[in-house]
């Protein structure tokens, strides 16, 4: 299984631990973000329970960016609870992210901490976003729990799991575009529009966040994203605008 997950900034170690059996459970691997505690906390270690292997093991990412090394898809895992969808990515769902799985491409999810989840600016740089449903009632779960039912879902023996494509793999031009890629391409999309005075003063950072939800839904493929960038650079060129270095 080409998955792993990632824990930002936990403050729990039992969380941690815990965590690191339910990824050793269903085969993904596990990394940590700006953690709160140490991994090796004796609650880690114990909570872990046949997976300390695991826990030793785990890496520990300086910074959001290294996320993106080695994954197709970053989700950000939410409830969603108070927050507006609009400017956010794309929600999605098991079965896709299943799907996805089966096609080959490396899914990460995100984790936010315990006492708020992930921020606003933190769910804005992934390419969609997952909620586990709950009740009304009673719609917050544990940190570890949500790990294992999110793993247990996209197991190979789930019953959500997508159906087996029958036409076999993908050709390289109708593979979708990895997160590297869309950024690349919403990168350039924001200078380009920027130079051309669009949108102007006011909610200018909201109209761009929405216009990247839209980009992201649409789920562009590797050859598409590879033609709008030809597209955008034939617009720098007509607006006599250099084109940015890439960021690493």
């Amino acid at each position: 299984m080409a998955l792993r997950i990632v824990l930002v900034r936990t403050h729990n170690p039992g969380n941690i631990g815990a965590a690191a059996r339910a990824a050793k459970n269903f085969g993904a691997e596990i990394s940590l973000l700006g953690p709160r505690t140490e991994p090796a906390h004796p609650d880690a270690i114990s909570f872990a329970s046949g997976a300390e292997d695991l826990l030793r093991k785990v890496r520990v990412l300086p910074a959001w960016s290294d996320l993106l090394d080695g994954t197709d898809t970053l989700v950000a895992m939410s409830a969603m609870r108070g927050r507006v969808s609009r400017g956010l990515p794309p929600s999605t769902t098991f079965k896709e992210i299943s799907g996805a799985l089966r096609a080959g491409r490396r899914v990460t999810l995100v984790f936010g901490p315990e006492r708020g989840g992930l921020t606003t600016e933190e769910l804005r740089a992934c390419d969609a976003r997952l909620r586990i449903a709950t009740a009304d009632a009673f719609p917050t779960l544990n940190l570890a729990q949500s790990v294992a039912i999110a793993l247990a879902f996209l197991s190979p023996l789930s019953p959500f799991k997508a159906p087996r494509r029958s036409r076999g793999t993908p050709k390289p031009e109708e593979q979708m575009a990895g997160s590297k890629e869309v950024r690349r391409l919403l990168l350039s999309f924001k200078e380009v529009l920027s130079s051309a005075g669009y949108p102007g003063r006011g909610r200018s950072k909201e109209v761009i966040f929405e216009i990247e939800s839209f980009l992201r839904r649409g789920k562009p493929t590797a050859r598409e994203v590879m033609l709008l960038l030809g597209a955008l650079a034939a617009l720098r060129r007509g607006l006599g605008v250099s084109p940015s270095k890439p960021r690493p």
